[in-house]
């Protein structure tokens, strides 16, 4: 109470410190527990493909449907399994519960074998088979509540997916969001023909299987390999492969190394790393805040620890004494941090993009993690000013001169240095992410991405696409549009050139099944020959006729090839068994995250695997062609909403955590300048008072404030200077490990760095500036009448 300022300035610092910490703990903890919420999670693995040709490796996520149902026959370590046909991959489907259908997208296949895996709370329906008859279907608990009233009381009524009957057989909880799976529908996988009857080909399920306790894995492995060699390897072999089943544990899917279809974008441990160093740091500089401002206000309570010291108290008593102040400073802190976290939740999930789970600090861990940052940061805290201030001798501190705390100097002045380093370096680490992001959203992707709208695109909508075209295209709504498997952004379709035609290469590649305006509607560059034309037939056609397709390879396709761009038009390849004519090339453009190199992509007409309809919107008001395009829409497919993306937004969506990491750098570099502005402020407090009678006297002698400032600044600037080098050090580090991720990456100029550098000072200089010219205003009769 006697001293509010000194007090209400540390337990600001200490909160925004603590807030900090926990913030980072908390989205540490739900990175680092991803999957962990399942039973017996440790026991869990999902399995993936290994394809290699020619030397080139290449690991799918997905495996056949008759995988499953041969571990669990052939292999005695497994205790369960069950796979997982995640539809939304191929289509969005239409869901009508009796009030007209919605398109959703977190849909997928499941088996009866689902839920002994991944063991979602049973809300509604009956404990065992959920899955196990055709047809039938469990929601979760948020999509129940979407198509009914009393979402609870909904097993046993039906619901129509894509015109077809399900009945609701179950209501569960919504996954959790550290699942790398999370849908809405979970439909019965016996209602498909692979259900029914499970093939080894294709591959475009995701498999798991739980181990008995206590399994030989080796025994396991070998097993698995067996089971590939019994069933695929005889028939890869004649078409050039070698393959292998992969599993990894089910825990470490999410911050692992990603597969070839992946189910959900995985992340980088780095990441977790990196904010866990930043959370300690940030309680750090909240400590060396506090010790700082302890010094500063040393001057003012000398004669109070004499006058103790003479009416009989020890060291030990002062020691305590100092001590009990920091903890109940640290306590403040903490409770004041505590209700910061409830009421800025919502804010901080915006920021990181995870939810935020604060029940985790009212369990027992949780709570003995409060506690012992209470406990440890009231005595690092207290410790230093407490051993100097109960050591004081009882004339000297009753005395006019301060001794005890001019022998810490070099202390104080690394505490300053090493506030300027991490503040400095949390600002370089902003910079750099972001520069790395502006360059990912302003890169040319070697296609158009701007104007360009994508719908979904089911099978069963190809009678009337051609009517859809010719209207879209007849009232102006569009300038062209295609069909497609993929966005163009993120095309994952693996396919395969073997020897035949005028070439002798194996090569594995990327497949962008289109229709023939797709060189129109996405502005592809070709550098050489022709873009499809009405003409070309399609892949079926070709199988069936026995006839030639012709296919568009990129750069890459073409270097693999060892061809130049001019002798590849007219040469024939080996496509999937077909003999196929090389139209064009196209200029290599990213069809794939900026992670990855651009690879070998082949395009072909296939409109029958379809996904996506892209549509090219002319320039100008996009808002009146959308409305124009929704008419034509209803129109000729009134049974489907009208749900479209533009195609750079989906871009965007792609980086979406580096965009969360990138914000998160920027809050807490903002944090760390903060509470370390404090502290300066606190530094420079303690030396203009220890200087204020020479400020008076350079004051009376005709010194200008500026002039004062250059003197009390200059030692703080040389400080500054010593943690830049320190800081250029750590940016240099950071630039090239966070960049080794991408594949294309910015360069990072020497500009950023003197940025940096300079922002810091300037906050630095703002801070010494007004304590310095607050004491330069004093009145020199007043500070100097005891002279």
């Amino acid at each position: 109470m006697k001293r509010k300022l000194y007090a209400g300035i540390n337990i600001l610092g200490l909160t925004v410190a603590i807030v900090s910490f926990l913030a980072i703990a908390l989205y540490v903890h739900h990175e680092a527990t991803y999957d962990k919420i399942y039973s017996d999670s440790d026991r869990v693995v999902r399995f993936a493909q290994k394809f290699v040709r020619s030397g080139e490796e290449q690991v799918v996520a997905m495996t056949p449907s008759a995988l499953v149902p041969a571990l669990m026959e052939e292999i005695e370590e497994v205790e369960v399994a069950t796979l997982i046909f995640d539809y939304s991959i191929f289509s969005s489907v239409l869901i009508d519960a009796g009030e007209g259908n919605r398109e959703e997208t977190k849909f997928a296949f499941v088996d009866e074998n689902f839920f002994e895996i991944f063991d979602l709370e049973l809300l509604a329906g009956a404990e065992g088979k959920l899955l196990a008859a055709p047809n039938q279907i469990v929601l979760t608990f948020s999509a129940a509540q979407r198509y009914f009233q009393k979402p609870l009381l909904a097993v046993g009524n039906t619901i129509k997916v894509d015109s077809k009957d399900y009945q609701v057989t179950g209501i569960v909880s919504d996954f959790p969001s550290n699942s790398h799976i999370d849908f809405d529908f979970l439909a019965s996988f016996i209602s498909t023909r692979h259900g029914k009857e499970p093939q080894w080909s294709p591959a475009n399920y995701y498999s798991y299987a739980k181990l008995i306790p206590n399994s030989d894995r080796e025994a396991f492995t070998s097993k698995l390999d067996q089971l590939v060699e019994k069933y695929l390897g005889e028939q890869l072999r004649s078409y050039g492969f070698e393959v292998s089943i992969l599993y990894q544990p089910l825990t470490s899917i999410y911050l692992g190394d990603s597969q070839l279809k992946e189910m959900k974008p995985v992340s980088d441990i780095k990441n977790l790393y990196i904010f866990g160093s930043v959370a300690f740091l940030l309680i750090i500089i909240g400590i060396i805040n506090y010790v700082n401002l302890a010094t500063a206000e040393s001057t003012e309570r000398n004669k109070e620890v004499g006058l103790r010291k003479v009416l009989g108290a020890d060291r030990p008593q002062l020691f305590g004494q100092f001590i009990s102040e920091s903890m109940i400073l640290s306590l403040s802190g903490v409770i004041f941090s505590l209700l910061i976290l409830y009421l800025l939740k919502g804010v901080f999930e915006e920021f990181s993009g995870v939810s935020m789970n604060l029940e985790l600090l009212l369990s027992p861990l949780g709570i003995l993690l409060v506690l012992s940052l209470m406990l440890s940061i009231g005595l690092f805290s207290g410790f230093y000013p407490a051993l100097i201030l109960s050591g004081m001798e009882p004339l000297r501190a009753l005395g006019k001169k301060i001794t005890g705390f001019a022998s810490g100097a070099w202390l104080r002045r690394s505490l300053v240095v090493f506030q300027f380093f991490v503040s400095i370096s949390l600002l370089l680490s902003t910079f750099i992410v972001k520069k790395q992001l502006d360059f990912m959203q302003t890169i040319n992707l070697g296609y158009e991405r701007e104007e360009v709208v994508a719908l979904n695109f089911h099978y069963n909508m190809g009678e009337k696409y051609s009517a859809l075209k010719s209207e879209l295209e007849r009232t102006a709504a569009v300038q062209s549009t295609s069909l497609t498997n993929s966005l163009p952004i993120f095309i994952q379709a693996g396919y395969s050139i073997s020897p035949g035609g005028d070439n002798d290469k194996d090569l594995m590649l990327t497949g962008f099944a289109v229709d023939h305006e797709i060189v129109k509607t996405l502005n592809l560059h070709l550098l050489a020959g022709v873009e499809f034309s009405d003409q070309d037939i399609n892949q079926t056609a070709a199988y069936e006729e026995n006839a030639e397709m012709n296919i568009i390879l990129n750069q890459a396709a073409i270097r693999e090839l060892g061809w130049t761009v001019e002798e590849s038009v007219g040469r024939k390849v080996n496509f999937n068994g077909l003999i196929s004519n090389v139209k064009g090339v196209v200029q290599d453009f990213y069809f794939n995250s900026l992670h990855n190199q651009v690879g070998p992509l082949v395009i072909f007409i296939q409109p029958s695997e379809a996904n996506w309809i892209l549509a090219k919107l002319p320039k100008g008001n996009p808002k009146e062609n959308l409305s124009k395009m929704e008419d034509v829409w209803k129109g000729v497919y009134p049974e489907r909403p009208f749900a479209f993306r533009f195609l750079d937004e989906e871009y965007a969506q792609m980086y979406q955590r580096e965009q969360n990491v990138s914000r998160i750098f920027q809050l807490f570099s903002g944090i760390a300048i903060f509470i370390a502005s404090m502290g300066l402020f606190g530094l420079v407090s303690y030396v203009a008072m220890r200087r204020t009678r020479e400020i008076s006297i350079r004051k009376v002698l005709g010194a200008k404030a500026t002039d004062v400032l250059k003197i009390l600044s200059s030692d703080f600037f040389l400080l500054l200077g010593l943690s830049a080098m320190f800081s250029i050090g750590f940016g240099l580090w950071f630039s090239q490990e966070w960049l080794s991720g991408f594949a294309y990456k910015t360069d990072i100029s020497p500009w950023i760095y003197v940025l940096a550098i300079a922002f810091v000072g300037l906050i630095a200089l703002l801070t010494i500036g007004y304590r310095t010219t607050k004491v330069f205003l004093q009145n020199p009769a007043k500070t100097l009448k005891d002279e």
